[in-house]
C-alpha cells in the first residue's frame, strides 16, 4: 500500500497537536518525569549515587514505557472512533495504514523523548547512552505495537481502558517488583523486563546467553504484536 507523504505529514502534525491538547495522554509522559524528580531530590540525598541512578532509571523507564507506550496510540484511536472523526478521515481519502503509522510514529517520538529526559535526570554515565537508546527503543516499540493492537480491537474509550489497565500492570509490576520467583520469571519474559536486562548486561560487558535470551524475548514480543496487528487489521473493519 502506497503512502502519501503529504497526507502522512499532515496526519502526524494533527496527531502531535492532539497529544499536546489531551491532558490525560500527555500526563502519561509528564508523570514518570515528575516521579523521577521527586525521588531524586527527596530520597536521593540519603542514598549512594550508584543506587540512586539505577533506581531512578528503572522507575522512570518502566513507568514511561508502560504508561506512554500503552496509552498514546490506543487512547487516540479509540477517541477518534468514538467521535467518528476516523470515518471522516477515511472518507477524505486517508488510508487506514497512514492513520495508524502516524499515531505510532508520534508515540515512538514522544516515548523516546521521555526516556531520554529520564536518562539525563537519573545521572547514569553518558557513555551508556547508545546502549540505553537501543534497549529503550526496542522495549518501547513492543509496547507501542501492542497499544496499536488495543486501539484496533476497541470500539470506544471505555472498552479501550478495560484492555489498557491489565496490559500496563503486566508490563510494569513484574520488572519493578521482581522480589518473588513468579515475578522474577514474569520480568524475564515481558518486554520491559528484558529491556532492562539488555541494558544492564551490555553496559557491564556481558554478551552471553542471558543477553541473547533477553534480545530474543523482546524480538518475539515485537514480532507477535506486528503479526497480530496485521491479522486483525485485515479481519476487522477499522471503523467498527
Amino acid at each position: 500500500m502506497s503512502i502519501s507523504m503529504r497526507k502522512f505529514s499532515a496526519l502526524y502534525k494533527k496527531d502531535l497537536m492532539d497529544f499536546i491538547k489531551n491532558p490525560a495522554i500527555s500526563a502519561s509522559v509528564l508523570l514518570p518525569v515528575a516521579f523521577v524528580l521527586l525521588y531524586k531530590y527527596v530520597v536521593g540525598p540519603n542514598l549512594a549515587k550508584e543506587e540512586v541512578s539505577g533506581f531512578l532509571l528503572n522507575l522512570g523507564l518502566l513507568m514511561n514505557c508502560s504508561m506512554s507506550g500503552v496509552l498514546i496510540v490506543s487512547t487516540s484511536v479509540a477517541e477518534e472512533k468514538e467521535k467518528f472523526t476516523l470515518r471522516t478521515l477515511i472518507l477524505s481519502n486517508v488510508s487506514a495504514m497512514e492513520f495508524f503509522l502516524s499515531k505510532i510514529l508520534v508515540a515512538v517520538c514522544v516515548t523516546f523523548l521521555g526516556n531520554l529526559v529520564i536518562f539525563l535526570l537519573s545521572g547514569e554515565p553518558m557513555e551508556h547512552i547508545p546502549v540505553y537508546i537501543l534497549a529503550s527503543l526496542l522495549g518501547s516499540c513492543c509496547v507501542i505495537m501492542i497499544s496499536a493492537l488495543i486501539g484496533l480491537l476497541s470500539r470506544d474509550q471505555m472498552s479501550c481502558s478495560v484492555l489498557q489497565i491489565p496490559v500496563m500492570l503486566l508490563f510494569l509490576i513484574p520488572p519493578a517488583m521482581a522480589s518473588g520467583a513468579v515475578l522474577r520469571f514474569l520480568a524475564r519474559i515481558t518486554p520491559l523486563g528484558a529491556m532492562l536486562q539488555v541494558y544492564y548486561n551490555l553496559v557491564q560487558g556481558k554478551f552471553g546467553g542471558s543477553t541473547v535470551l533477553a534480545f530474543a524475548v523482546i524480538l518475539a514480543w515485537l514480532a507477535a504484536a506486528v503479526l497480530l496487528f496485521g491479522y486483525f487489521y485485515k479481519k476487522k473493519n477499522i471503523d467498527n
